[in-house]
């Protein structure tokens, strides 16, 4: 008999609470976010799929919107964000693509909050940006925040696509925030890979 996503996650979010609590969290640069936050400029947050776990707590109740595949996977993942205080937006990088950026696009014209979007997701390739951000950061003018995570002591879960990174309790975690990617001129299938290049690039290189 399976567990439905919903009672699943009612049990998820308190351990993943009392987990990250025992984390020691470290913010590196976190001004490049802070000083456009003064702005009033919103943002997209761009992190790994595998690296998602510390951010969950780390950002929780700040009502940053994300990309959750609609899969049964997804929506335990869904959520468990929604009870960690994001808000969602529905779709994956792969059958669902158009439909979820067009999501997002409405929902932040009707609703502008800073976003998040795990940018070799759904299923990969693993640490590769795909075009999705992309699209999204230049037709609504926003700059990318690179979100990389480093632990001292994690298990990998090395069978998954995304090597899915846990941390051991009372590791200390550094949070990484990268300068803003802004995208300049228009997305085209000229500059698409450049530009995918670019921003992987970025990410190997902040931690």
């Amino acid at each position: 008999m399976k567990i439905r996503p919903t009672k699943l996650a009612r049990v998820i979010v308190p351990v993943v609470k009392a987990w990250s609590l025992t984390l020691g969290y470290v913010q590196v640069n976190y001004s490049n976010y802070l000083e456009l936050k003064k702005q009033g400029q919103k943002v997209i947050f761009g992190i790994w799929h595998g690296e998602l776990f510390p951010l969950c707590y780390l950002h929780r109740n700040q009502k940053i919107r994300v990309l959750v595949s609609p899969s049964q996977d997804g929506e335990l993942i869904a959520q468990v964000l929604m009870r960690m205080g994001f808000e969602l937006a529905r779709g994956s990088s792969s059958k669902t693509g158009v439909k979820a950026l067009i999501d997002m696009l409405k929902k932040f014209k009707a609703d502008p909050k800073d976003m998040v979007i795990t940018m070799d997701g759904p299923r990969g390739p693993r640490h590769r940006a795909k075009e999705g951000i992309l699209y999204l950061a230049n037709k609504l003018k926003l700059p990318i925040i690179p979100v990389r995570i480093k632990l001292s002591a994690k298990f990998i879960f090395k069978k998954s696509w995304d090597q899915f990174e846990l941390p051991y309790p009372f590791a200390s975690c550094k949070v990484v925030y990268g300068k803003p990617f802004w995208i300049e001129g228009k997305i085209n299938k000229t500059n698409l890979q450049d530009k995918q290049k670019q921003l992987t690039s970025i990410m190997n290189t902040l931690v």
